[in-house]
């Protein structure tokens, strides 16, 4: 079954697709963002400003400056528990929403992606695929 849902989410990007990096990371935020109902998705830099995002009522600006304060979270957890990685930091409030920053790195070069989602989604497979996606493009 993994299979037909892998094909049909390649399909999904050859017709949408953009030669522009940043236009192609534009599109493959929006494909996560319509697949997993998320309120927000944008790539920041480690230091807080923002990359690429999509439309969305929540201001992106605000949600890029918490990728500086996850960016050193990160190191600190990392420091703390003598974990060798950790790539993804959930948040979540009683509403069911749930802030969800993954760091990786496109060419040397931290980044996290931010989105926001219901405690329900299927966020994990959505935001490695987003991932996938924007290092290929980018690299």
């Amino acid at each position: 079954m993994k299979g037909v849902h892998t094909m049909r989410l390649w399909r999904d990007r050859r017709r949408d697709r953009s030669e522009i990096p940043m236009d192609a990371v534009k599109k493959q935020l929006e494909q996560i963002a319509r697949k997993g109902g998320f309120k927000a998705a944008l790539l920041t830099t480690e230091d807080g400003f923002a990359v690429v995002d999509i439309e969305s009522k929540l201001d992106s600006s605000s949600l890029a400056a918490l990728a500086g304060f996850v960016w050193t979270m990160n190191m600190n957890v990392l420091d703390l528990t003598g974990f060798e990685k950790i790539d993804q930091l959930i948040m979540s409030g009683p509403s069911g929403d749930s802030v969800i920053c993954q760091s990786f790195e496109v060419l040397e070069q931290p980044v996290v992606l931010i989105v926001i989602a219901g405690v329900e989604s299927a966020h994990r497979e959505l935001t490695d695929h987003a991932v996938e996606g924007i290092k290929r493009i980018l690299i």
